[in-house]
């Protein structure tokens, strides 16, 4: 009765479900309020409360209007990452803080694709004019970083090495095209030809 009373109770799919060390674990998500803080020894006393927000979209020439970007195209610059916005910053010597975990809200891309973005003090007046509105500051300030992030050496490290990948990808895949080409008549050769084919077909036996 007790065999009979556990057999009515267990799972009929049973057989079917995937056993837990099987499952796909996925990763836990990013925690959203992690932070980077430059120069790292003001990390625990540094307030930016009142810093201004830079996303990467502001300056990415890859950008609509619509999309976030807030300088001309002209003068923008092709996918800065956070890193490169940071060393930019850097070179300025402006204080900041890199959230890599925050995405654009009005690209929602920017979840995943070139995430993060940048509190960054306003900017002392040796860089700005002491009567610029924080509007102006910051549409300057964006001007300095696209004028600043293509000449910093990780990036066109960066840039170098990837073109270098992709060249080598793109030959690989024409390599591979040629084999494909060249394996072609090949194949048709050791085909027989339809004629032979319906010959062979249509003949009757004895």
């Amino acid at each position: 009765a007790k065999a009979a009373a556990s057999a009515m109770s267990s799972n009929p799919m049973e057989d079917f479900l995937t056993p837990p060390e099987d499952m796909v674990q996925l990763p836990p998500p990013p925690d959203r309020n992690y932070q980077i803080f430059w120069p790292i020894h003001e990390t625990f006393t540094m307030n930016h409360d009142d810093f201004m927000v830079i996303y990467p979209s502001y300056l990415d020439a890859s950008k609509s209007i619509k999309q976030g970007r807030r300088i001309g195209k002209e003068k923008a610059v092709d996918t800065p990452t956070l890193s490169d916005i940071s060393q930019a910053l850097q070179s300025l010597q402006l204080r900041h803080v890199l959230q890599p975990h925050k995405g654009y809200p009005r690209d929602t891309a920017c979840l995943w694709d070139n995430p993060g973005r940048v509190k960054v003090e306003r900017p002392k007046f040796s860089i700005m004019d002491e009567n610029d509105d924080p509007a102006s500051t910051k549409r300057k300030l964006l001007l300095e970083l696209a004028e600043a992030i293509p000449k910093l050496p990780s990036r066109q490290q960066r840039l170098e090495k990837a073109r270098e990948e992709a060249a080598k990808k793109e030959a690989e895949q024409e390599e591979a095209k040629k084999k494909q080409q060249h394996a072609q008549p090949v194949q048709q050769q050791l085909q027989p030809t339809s004629a032979s084919a319906s010959k062979k077909k249509g003949k009757k036996k004895r």
